[in-house]
């Protein structure tokens, strides 16, 4: 009998390490590896109704218009003298880089509806590539977008006329939006090409 339960141990044993062994071959699954200017954010919330207007064909931007594709939408005003350029020309190589079926597109909204109006981004955003889209609005249609971003501007003239030569200070980020609609990640800015198509291909293949 002793020698019974000691052989129905020793199988025990030996199922327990061959057990082991195999959960130990099994390939973790692929953990998503970004670089440390990406705040990711899964399952993130759904964008407030809002409605702009646009360059695009439609002629309108809103919740609908960022849907069924992936979207890297950026705040920013064309009498911007260096972050927005800067920004827009790095995504161009990106686009062109990731190919324009897989990338993103890109859509430029300013916050500086007082100087740019649909014709003005146009011929700004296309500057860059020809598939970028532009869209703006007054601060009331743009509020639901910026808040629910958690973004920011602030346009620097006083009386709040029309005068060359005024700033606005707004965020700089590259936001990401998934297929649905929502937020995916926030790219600090600025980023170089080969570092924002890591991150991109990374994000949209763990979502």
């Amino acid at each position: 009998m002793k020698v019974f339960v000691a052989v129905i141990a020793g199988l025990s044993v030996l199922v327990l390490m061959v057990a082991i062994y195999w959960v130990s071959t099994i390939p973790a699954p692929s953990e998503m590896k970004v670089s440390k200017l990406v705040v990711a954010i899964d399952d993130g919330p759904e964008i407030d109704n809002f409605k702009l207007q646009s360059t695009s064909h439609e002629g309108v931007l809103d919740n609908s218009s960022l849907e069924g594709h992936w979207t890297y939408l950026v705040f920013g005003y064309t009498h911007c003298p260096d972050v927005c350029p800067t920004t827009l020309n790095t995504l161009a190589k990106v686009t062109q880089k990731l190919g324009t079926e897989k990338s993103p597109l890109v859509v430029f909204v300013s916050v500086d509806w007082p100087r740019d109006n649909v014709t003005i981004l146009k011929q700004y955003v296309t500057s860059f590539d020809k598939s970028f889209i532009g869209a703006t609005g007054s601060d009331e249609a743009l509020k639901p977008l910026v808040k629910s971003l958690s973004a920011y501007y602030q346009r620097n003239n006083q009386h709040d006329t029309i005068k060359d030569g005024y700033t606005v200070d707004h965020t700089s980020s590259v936001f990401l939006i998934n297929t649905k609609g929502q937020v995916r990640a926030a790219l600090t800015m600025p980023g170089t090409v080969d570092q924002i198509v890591s991150d991109t291909n990374q994000l949209m293949s763990h979502h």
